[in-house]
C-alpha cells in the first residue's frame, strides 16, 4: 500500500483545530503535521489537496438497525454491503449492527450473516462502513419501557452461562455490545457474567431506580442507551436513571439527535450536564431511512414516516420507532443547537469508539487506524478513507 497524504486541511483533534493535514502508511495514520512543516520519509504516495476542508476521525455508530431498505437483522451479506457502502458516503466509517429482541433461530441467523461479512470487509478492500461487532438491543430489558421492541422476545437472566453463548464471541476482533435493564430478574448477575465475558454493557429499556443502578454501575455498567428516551421521565421526587445519569460523571450517554426523539432543549440540558467528552451521538436508524416518507414494514410491524419522524402503526403517534437519521445528519443538528464543529465529530467518533471499547479508531493521532472522513463548512461529506482506502464522495446525499 503507498502512501496518502492528505493536505490543506482543518485537521480536527482532540482539543484543537490544526491547519495542515495527515500522512498515511499502511493503513495507518503516520504522520500530522502542521501546514508550515513538510512531512519526512515519504516515498512515493497520493496527495488529496483537500482545500481548506475539515478532516476529521471517521463517524462511528454504534447503535444503528439498518438504512437504506436494509434491515441488519433480515438481510444477507448483498444487503449488509449495499448498507456500508451507503453509510460510508454519508461518512460513517464503522458501526455496530443492532439487534433488536428475537426468536433463537433469527438471532443465530442474522448473527451468522453479520460475522461473515464482517471478516470478509477485514480481508479486503474497504468500499463501505466497516462492521466492527453486534449491539444487541435487549432481550433482557423491561417490559414497562419495551419502546418499540417486542415484549414476546423477552427474557429474564436464570444463572446458567451457556444461555449468553449466541450473545458472547470468542474473536477478540468482534465486539459485542448489549443494553439491559439491571433490575429484570437476575439482572445484576446479568451484567457481572457478560462483562466477564468481554461484553460492554449499556443501561436501557429500564425503569431501575438510582439504588439498583449503582449496584449496575459498580459491576461494569457505566453507559445508557438512547437517552432518555426508554427510561422512567424525570421527577423531583423519582429522579430514576434520567437524574441518575445527568449528574453521575463517570457514566457516558448516547442520544438520538434527530430533534424527535429529543426535544433540541432537552439536548442542550444534557450536553451542558455532560459535556462532549460523555455524550455519544447515534443514529438508532431503522431500515426506512434514505427513503423518504411512506408506510414500511420492521420488525413484523407498520411504521409510518412522516416529515422524518416516525411511528408505530396503530399505536397512536407517541410510539417513536427508531430514527430516520444518519450519524451526520446528527451531527449537523446538534452544531445547529450551538455545539462547535469540533466537539460534535468528537461526540460521534472518540465518544462511541471509548464507550464500545475500539481502541485502534475514532481519533486522528499517530499509529491508528486511517478511518478519516473530509466535509465543508455544511457538513457536506466531500471524502471518506477505511484503513487507508479512499472513496471519493462526488454526490452526497442525506437522509
Amino acid at each position: 500500500m503507498s502512501d496518502l497524504i492528505f493536505h490543506n486541511a482543518r485537521v480536527l483533534l482532540e482539543d484543537t483545530v490544526l491547519r495542515g493535514g495527515v500522512v498515511v502508511k499502511d493503513g495507518l495514520i503516520n504522520q500530522v503535521f502542521a501546514e508550515e512543516q513538510t512531512p519526512t520519509g515519504l516515498t512515493s504516495g497520493e496527495k488529496l489537496d483537500l482545500e481548506g476542508a475539515y478532516l476529521a476521525p471517521g463517524l462511528i455508530d454504534i447503535h444503528i438497525h439498518g438504512s437504506v431498505g436494509v434491515d441488519v437483522q433480515a438481510t444477507d451479506a448483498v444487503g449488509l454491503e449495499k448498507l456500508s457502502k451507503f453509510l460510508l458516503s454519508q461518512g460513517i466509517t464503522s458501526y455496530f449492527a443492532t439487534f433488536v429482541p428475537a426468536d433463537d433461530q433469527a438471532y443465530d441467523d442474522a448473527i451468522a450473516v453479520v460475522e461473515s461479512v464482517k471478516e470478509s470487509q477485514q480481508k479486503g478492500t474497504a468500499t463501505g462502513a466497516q462492521i466492527v461487532g453486534i449491539h444487541f438491543e435487549g432481550p433482557f430489558v423491561s417490559e414497562g419501557r419495551c419502546g418499540a421492541l417486542q415484549r414476546r422476545h423477552f427474557k429474564t437472566y436464570s444463572g446458567e452461562p451457556n444461555s449468553l453463548s449466541r450473545f458472547v464471541s470468542s474473536d477478540p476482533r468482534s465486539a459485542r455490545l448489549m443494553t439491559l435493564a439491571p433490575e429484570i430478574e437476575g439482572g445484576l448477575d446479568l451484567i457481572q457474567s457478560l462483562v466477564r465475558s468481554g461484553v460492554r454493557v449499556f443501561i436501557g429499556h429500564s425503569k431501575a431506580d438510582p439504588s439498583v443502578l449503582d449496584q449496575a454501575f459498580a459491576y461494569g455498567a457505566r453507559h445508557i442507551t438512547h437517552f432518555p428516551n426508554a427510561l422512567d421521565p424525570l421527577h423531583h421526587r423519582k429522579p430514576g436513571a434520567v437524574g441518575w445519569g445527568l449528574v453521575h460523571t463517570d457514566v457516558t450517554v448516547d442520544c438520538i439527535a434527530d430533534l424527535h426523539h429529543v426535544d433540541s432543549l432537552m439536548l442542550k440540558l444534557i450536553y451542558q450536564s455532560k459535556g462532549p467528552d460523555r455524550v455519544a451521538l447515534i443514529s438508532d436508524a431503522i431500515k426506512p431511512t434514505g427513503l423518504g416518507d411512506g408506510e414500511f414494514t420492521v420488525w413484523g410491524d407498520q411504521i409510518k414516516v412522516s416529515n422524518g419522524l416516525t411511528s408505530l402503526v396503530g399505536h397512536g403517534e407517541n410510539t417513536i420507532a427508531g430514527s430516520v437519521i444518519t450519524l451526520s445528519d446528527a451531527v449537523r443538528n446538534v452544531v445547529g443547537i450551538g455545539v462547535s464543529v469540533q466537539a460534535a465529530v468528537r461526540m460521534a467518533s472518540t465518544v462511541p469508539a471509548r464507550t464500545s471499547g475500539l481502541t485502534d479508531r475514532g481519533r486522528i493521532q499517530e499509529g491508528l487506524r486511517a478511518d478519516l472522513i473530509s466535509f465543508d463548512d455544511d457538513l457536506v461529506m466531500r471524502t471518506a478513507a477505511v484503513a487507508g482506502s479512499v472513496v471519493r464522495i462526488d454526490s452526497p446525499t442525506s437522509s
